[in-house]
């Protein structure tokens, strides 16, 4: 309430970060944060107190949508915040207004998201080739050394199929079972995976596992094994942990995985490789490289832990361009009866794409040869 007894939008959004806090929904609350800053600088450039339930209009949103695109993103000075930067804080404020509906402190006829709009812009997904990832693989790092330990962190990723930065950085021993296979619970959504470790991987676990090793100890030396939350082990445990100490774990995973990319940009450059690598990007490069090799959408979807397949299918429709391919090879082709030579080991990975682009490149009159040939 503010001093006329008037609910305040602004003490609800704090309260609705607090709650945040308090599931130890770090990522939101975050957000939560930054929108909350940029709602208190636009009260400030607006000269007002507070604002009301009743302030969230149409004209609001219009007006707090031209603040924002003037916002100087101080994360790099000198540009302007991303559009879907911007969305996000639209997001978060619908989400407050539908909140507030549903406890009854805001009419739903009073909803500006009922004709207010606001979309961000798409993004392109930054992807690895099975070639870049040799590189990666061949290069010669001396053993124990910062960039040789990260190189491992971001290949036994790949490996496990895209693997998470947060989740890769809390496995325990106890997460590897006795038959080869790594199990684990995502701490995203809370999905379990059991997946074969191939060999690739078991080599980069023994350049880790000692005598000394306890099941209960992290795999990879980047969480202390007597740091308060260590105690944790499981994922159901950690969810019953206070929300301090989870924020101690939240902040030691987001600084262990800065670490980890710091490193990887080093290694980028070193094996001559454009795209910037994260560890997000082994996730992209499992990805990528299991669709251009045939893999079917519902394995792919299953072995990343998406919900649904139409996750997947967008996921990895960002990836694929034979369609396009396709299409600026047949129009531009030579119209003639000589064959139109294509390097399909180097363009194309599953034998069915190499089948259609030979076919896409032939003509009619040597496709027909080929029908008649079949039938002699």
């Amino acid at each position: 309430m503010d001093n006329n007894g008037t609910l305040s939008f602004l003490a609800f959004a704090r309260e609705r970060a607090e709650m945040l806090y308090n599931k130890g929904s770090w990522r939101n609350w975050r957000k939560y944060c930054g929108f909350i800053n940029k709602l208190e600088e636009f009260k400030v450039s607006i000269n007002t107190p507070d604002f009301s339930f009743d302030d969230i209009t149409v004209e609001f949103l219009i007006k707090f949508d031209d603040f924002l695109h003037k916002w100087e993103n101080r994360h790099e000075p000198g540009k302007l915040l991303h559009p879907n930067t911007i969305a996000i804080q639209f997001v978060i404020l619908k989400a407050l207004v539908h909140r507030a509906i549903e406890i009854g402190v805001m009419d739903p006829g009073k909803n500006p998201f009922l004709r207010f709009k606001y979309k961000g812009v798409k993004t392109v997904r930054e992807k690895l080739t099975e070639s870049d990832m040799k590189q990666i693989h061949s290069l010669q790092l001396t053993p124990g050394t910062t960039l040789w330990h990260c190189r491992n962190y971001f290949l036994f990723s790949y490996y496990c199929a895209g693997i998470r930065a947060s989740d890769l950085i809390q496995l325990r021993w106890l997460n590897i079972t006795e038959n080869g296979r790594l199990h684990y619970q995502m701490g995203k959504n809370h999905k379990d995976r059991d997946l074969v470790l191939v060999k690739q991987a078991l080599e980069i676990l023994n350049m880790y596992k000692t005598n000394t090793v306890l099941p209960q100890h992290y795999i990879f030396p980047l969480l202390d094994n007597n740091a308060p939350y260590a105690k944790f082990v499981t994922q159901a445990d950690r969810d019953r942990m206070k929300p301090d100490l989870r924020h101690k774990l939240y902040i030691d995973l987001s600084s262990r995985n800065a670490f980890i990319n710091r490193n990887l940009r080093k290694i980028g450059i070193m094996a001559n490789i454009k795209t910037k690598l994260t560890m997000h990007i082994s996730r992209h490069a499992f990805a990528h490289i299991a669709m251009e090799a045939g893999a079917e959408p519902s394995a792919i979807k299953d072995i990343l832990g998406h919900s649904n397949l139409a996750t997947t299918e967008r996921y990895m429709g960002s990836f694929d361009t034979s369609r396009t391919d396709f299409t600026l090879m047949n129009l531009f082709r030579e119209n003639s009866d000589d064959t139109h030579v294509i390097n399909l080991n180097s363009t194309y990975s599953s034998k069915e794409a190499k089948a259609i682009a030979l076919l896409k490149s032939m003509t009619s009159k040597q496709i027909m040869n080929v029908i008649e040939a079949l039938f002699k």
